[in-house]
């Protein structure tokens, strides 16, 4: 994934790496292709309650995904540490979210 973004980036594209990134390395290395590539980067983290993620998976049809109410289950006692990136709850619509998230974008200190 990170290596994806690194050419995306590399060929002036835009990037959403769209992945758990549970590991505190995990986020820093995604963090440092965007400072490598003199890119801005934004950390959105998306987060809902165990039964409304639960929902969602378990309503799932034909979808890329193989997660599973057991994968939910596995991912909600990872150890995050410290997360630095802005927080979205992603517990409403999708719209919703999508409202969260550029809301947060667009209050981001540029100096």
């Amino acid at each position: 994934l990170r290596q994806r973004a690194r050419t995306a980036l590399q060929t002036g594209h835009s990037v959403i790496a769209d992945a758990v990134h549970a590991r505190p390395e995990e986020r820093r290395a995604l963090e440092a292709v965007a400072t490598e590539q003199a890119a801005r980067f934004d950390g959105l983290w998306l987060d809902a309650p165990e039964p409304v993620l639960t929902a969602r998976v378990d309503a799932r049809r034909g979808d890329a995904s193989d997660a599973d109410a057991r994968v939910v289950r596995q991912q909600r006692n990872y150890r995050l540490g410290e997360i630095g990136w802005h927080k979205i709850s992603a517990a409403g619509t999708p719209e919703d979210t999508h409202a969260r998230a550029r809301h947060a974008l667009a209050h981001i200190d540029r100096q």
